[in-house]
């Protein structure tokens, strides 16, 4: 049954060894997760209601001790990210959208930038160390389940923010549900992912360690969030893309290169991998080229509907 429509109406795609994906966590990020004892194959699906391909069974999520171990690592919590910009490039077209509620606050990057732009800025964060860094920093903020957070201050905010995040839960409808209970009449929901389209393309057998459980749990496009007016009390107003980053060009240019193509000419493929072909295509892309490809993140700008 699909997490998010709660359609039966699912196919299975394929299944990945739990045991394998262990392994590789340990040996190429020297991080330790060791699937349920039960659990000895993770199944990946497409829901056809909504379009979401998603992992089960949902024990296969990450706990807290997982990002513990990731958050040590230089590169996962960036302070500069394209969807903060773009998040609040559209919130200035929204003056009345005031009071902000950020899901999952890192280390309080974003909150920082908003509050700069005279929004008026709150978190909700489980991880007790960012959340007591985030208040040192003189933010409020909630250390508490969204659910119980929504079931205690419904209907208080004019904006509700997660930056990836979504994607990390097992149970996606039930934290869509919470965060329109949060928004007032409407009122925007920001929601940030890895862009599935561009994934799908450059990873078609999903072997990318970080985008499978049990960090990923699920894969979104623009059409999935098209799909939640359906569902929810919601209406998509925006979705943006965002361009190629300077430092997910060797990750474009290595998966790109990978990629399996039955129909070209043997001779074309040669020209394709070697080594000068792709030096020249790297240098096209950092000298600019890259502003016009599409890359890592999508960004969709939702109302709440009265």
């Amino acid at each position: 049954m699909s997490p998010l429509s709660g359609s039966a109406d699912v196919e299975l795609l394929h299944e990945v060894d739990a045991a394998l994906i262990s392994k590789r966590w340990r040996d190429e990020l020297g991080i330790h997760w060791e699937p349920a004892d039960n659990m000895d194959r993770i199944q990946y699906w497409r829901d056809h209601t909504t379009g979401l391909l998603f992992y089960s069974p949902p024990e296969a999520a990450g706990e807290a001790d997982i990002y513990l171990q990731l958050q040590r690592l230089p590169w996962y919590y960036m302070s500069e990210k394209w969807e903060f910009t773009s998040a609040l490039r559209i919130l200035a077209g929204h003056q009345s959208q005031q009071q902000l509620l950020e899901v999952g606050i890192g280390k309080g990057s974003f909150l920082q930038k908003a509050k700069l732009q005279g929004l008026d800025v709150s978190g909700v964060e489980l991880n007790p160390d960012a959340a007591a860094s985030a208040r040192r920093l003189g933010f409020t903020i909630h250390e508490m389940s969204l659910h119980d957070l929504a079931t205690a201050y419904p209907s208080c905010w004019d904006v509700v923010c997660a930056f990836q995040v979504i994607e990390h839960l097992p149970s996606p409808r039930e934290f869509l549900e919470d965060a329109v209970r949060l928004l007032r009449p409407g009122g925007l929901l920001l929601l940030s992912v890895p862009n599935a389209e561009i994934s799908c393309q450059l990873d078609p057998c999903r072997e990318v360690l970080l985008d499978q459980p049990p960090h990923h749990m699920s894969h979104w496009d623009n059409a999935v969030f098209q799909s939640l007016e359906k569902l929810f009390p919601l209406k998509i107003l925006e979705s943006a893309y965002e361009p190629l980053a300077p430092y997910h060009v060797d990750w474009f240019v290595d998966s790109w290169a990978k990629l399996p193509r039955p129909r070209t000419p043997r001779m074309f493929i040669k020209v394709m991998l070697s080594r000068h072909f792709s030096s020249s295509f790297r240098f096209a892309l950092s000298a600019g080229m890259r502003r016009f490809v599409r890359g890592h993140t999508l960004l969709a700008c939702l109302e709440k509907q009265a």
